[in-house]
């Protein structure tokens, strides 16, 4: 086992808080270290400085006392009468130096620095030296920036190769968000208390993927063991002599029917078949409401699109405005019904249909279930109305097959409007289709 890998499985049997832990630890040490050191310097300073005043304070009483000029570093000390310091440019100088116990002042003057000392009735001014910070402050001002500098950047690094494990989880948790059920996060991308995570986590969705296919597959066995007895409920029911019965009847075989043709669509969109052709807009809204005329619910159709025509397959459409109508109607409390065709505002070869109703609506918080097989926002109006709630649900599979989605807005006690795009709906064809 190479060192790399070592490291890394030591990496991995370690927890996230050890290794954090342990992080925080190393950064701390070092900075302490640096600050330890600069501090140590700096205290160095304090028996400098004193050495220096006693040097400089020498100085002084000989360049009163000698005749001979005195310099420091080639710099000749100027001796004034306290008079005439007063009035010069060392005036303040002076001050400082009258008012600090040893009788020895410095200040800034230009890029360098300017000492005084009150020698008795004299004052003594070395006019420039040294620079306005040394080169040992610099290379110490700077080991503590870059040290803090480099444990900021290896805390960096760490805290990033610590929490890489979230953007795997994010990753995985976006796929099944996205309805990808057979997405697995690569284990080798965790570590610790993340690895378990995400190994619960593959598990969970392997689950949830088997349990979708069953009951996929349960919803697409259901038209082909109905579909016949169907058949010869529908002769039977002429034969029924109560009209009103034979009318209830008839509207459950319509109901019964939606379901077969909406499952049906699921089923051949799954397995890839379309039949797509242009579709005059008018005249087959009007076949799918035709229907619904009779059940005292005003349905108005507007056509935003600039055409007459879009290229779809008109089954599955079909299908999609039939489940939003059947929908629209059975809550809509009789109120006015709008089917609208229009462009999409992202892209103008998208269609969007909608079908918005004015009925009892639906709680925010629940939309986003609206669309899961066998939800209904109010279990008593499954035995009322005689919906299961799959409707929606096999709708989503239809759209997402074409490559479009669906969007649901609803308010309680304003209304619902659910709308599905059709990819391409809208794209002039290059055999002559509609412009």
């Amino acid at each position: 086992m190479t060192r790399s890998n070592a490291f890394k499985t030591w990496i991995g049997r370690r927890s996230v808080f050890s290794l954090l832990l342990l992080a925080t630890f190393v950064s701390t040490a070092a900075l302490c270290l640096v600050i330890v050191f600069a501090m140590q310097r700096v205290a160095d300073e304090h028996p400098r400085r004193y050495l220096s005043k006693a040097l400089y304070k020498a100085f002084a009483e000989d360049a009163v006392a000698d005749a001979e000029p005195v310099t420091i570093d080639g710099i000749a000390l100027e001796s004034l009468s306290l008079s005439d310091a007063a009035s010069s440019p060392y005036a303040g100088l002076l001050s400082a130096a009258r008012r600090d116990r040893d009788g020895i002042a410095v200040a800034r003057s230009g890029d360098y620095y300017i000492a005084g000392s009150v020698q008795r009735d004299r004052f003594v001014v070395l006019p420039r030296f040294g620079e306005p910070i040394s080169t040992f402050a610099l290379i110490l001002i700077t080991t503590v920036i870059l040290t803090t500098g480099i444990v900021i950047a290896g805390i960096y690094f760490v805290m990033r190769a610590l929490t890489r494990p979230f953007k795997a989880l994010s990753t995985g948790i976006s796929h099944v968000e996205d309805g990808d059920l057979s997405y697995q996060i690569p284990l080798d991308e965790t570590f610790g208390e993340f690895r378990t995570i995400a190994d619960g986590f593959n598990t969970m969705v392997e689950r949830l993927r088997r349990i979708h296919e069953a009951r996929r597959h349960m919803l697409l066995a259901l038209p082909h063991e109905l579909l016949t007895p169907l058949s010869r409920l529908k002769v039977r029911k002429d034969l029924v002599a109560d009209e009103k019965l034979r009318g209830q009847i008839a509207n459950d075989i319509l109901h019964v029917e939606e379901m077969l043709s909406s499952i049906l669509a699921a089923e051949r969109r799954q397995a890839g078949e379309t039949n797509a052709e242009y579709v005059e807009i008018e005249a087959f809204t009007g076949d799918l409401i035709a229907p619904y005329r009779d059940e005292g619910t005003p349905i108005v159709t507007e056509n935003l699109t600039g055409r007459d025509e879009f290229y779809a397959d008109p089954f599955f459409v079909g299908v999609l405005i039939t489940n939003f109508l059947t929908n629209a109607i059975r809550y809509g409390r009789n109120k006015q019904v709008t089917i609208r065709y229009q462009r999409d505002a992202e892209n103008e070869t998208t269609m969007v249909i909608s079908v918005e109703d004015q009925g009892t609506g639906v709680a925010p918080d629940q939309i986003i279930y609206m669309t899961e097989p066998f939800w209904r926002a109010d279990e008593s109006r499954g035995r009322t109305s005689g919906g299961q709630g799959l409707g929606l649900y096999l709708c989503k599979m239809i759209a997402e097959g074409l490559g479009g989605t669906i969007r649901v807005e609803s308010e309680l006690n304003a209304g619902t409007c659910i709308s599905v795009t059709i990819p391409g709906a809208l794209e002039d064809m290059p055999d002559g289709g509609p412009q």
